[in-house]
């Protein structure tokens, strides 16, 4: 497809055919994405990313949908809070409270989020096509045989790579990347970033009960995925793309 003298492509560079939008948000098909939002409009996604929390300078372009626009990572795991708590908004925030040295409360975190940002059926549907992007999509490595979901996120050359996902109970986002903005070695979002998502977030679930997430019936959760060999004796020699 093309958008004047912009042809956006997908990461493998080939052309998948039709599918359904759950399959394109599972594995991540930049032209369906671009679709999607050229039909939508740009302003409307920009007011739906506003919506969610999300506060970087986004500008109305075509390739908007790919993400060009910059968010932090504490922005960006918030904005998937509305999906693991059934539509409200996430407010972010670092510090609960602060006491000096004799336990008097100095200052305390007030307030609650904005209200209902996301309806109950776009949650569900949300919910449907990223967990999907787990079960089947990129996000396999990821796994944790628990009802959960999220999206992989690689930026062009590399440079960025994510993994935001959640389950009923626990939100959790992961950025890999270096300080410098250099390209790492090969490094995408369904690969270091999601399987350290997969290692914190089953120490974090440990004797906890299994739960479904808002709206869905619960199902059987795909097995944990395997570290091949190795793996993470390699990761910062990849990381300085130095991939051995």
């Amino acid at each position: 497809m093309a958008i004047g003298d912009w042809r956006p492509s997908n990461f493998d560079r080939r052309y998948q055919g039709p599918v359904t939008v759950l399959a394109a948000l599972a594995r991540s098909i930049n032209t369906v994405a671009v679709k999607i939002a050229e039909k939508a409009g740009r302003v409307r996604v920009i007011e739906t990313a506003r919506r969610l929390g999300l506060s970087g300078k986004f500008k109305a372009t075509p390739s908007l949908a790919l993400g060009v626009g910059e968010v932090t990572l504490l922005g960006l795991t918030a904005a998937y809070g509305p999906f693991a708590n059934g539509g409200a908004g996430v407010w972010a925030y670092g510090i609960k409270e602060i006491r000096d040295a004799a336990g008097t409360l100095l200052y305390q975190r007030g307030g609650s989020g904005p209200g209902r940002v996301v309806s109950a059926r776009d949650v569900i549907s949300m919910n449907n096509m990223l967990s999907a992007a787990v079960a089947e999509g990129t996000g396999r490595n990821a796994r944790i045989g628990r009802p959960q979901a999220g999206k992989t996120g690689t930026s062009q050359n590399f440079r960025d790579a994510w993994f935001v996902g959640y389950t009923a109970e626990l939100v959790t986002g992961v950025w890999m990347g270096n300080d410098s903005g250099k390209a790492m070695g090969n490094v995408t979002g369904g690969g270091p970033p999601a399987r350290l998502w997969r290692d914190f977030m089953q120490a974090a679930h440990a004797g906890t009960p299994s739960r479904a997430l808002p709206g869905l019936i619960p199902v059987p959760a795909p097995a944990p995925e395997e570290d091949a060999p190795g793996f993470w004796r390699n990761f910062l020699a990849t990381l300085s793309g130095n991939e051995g």
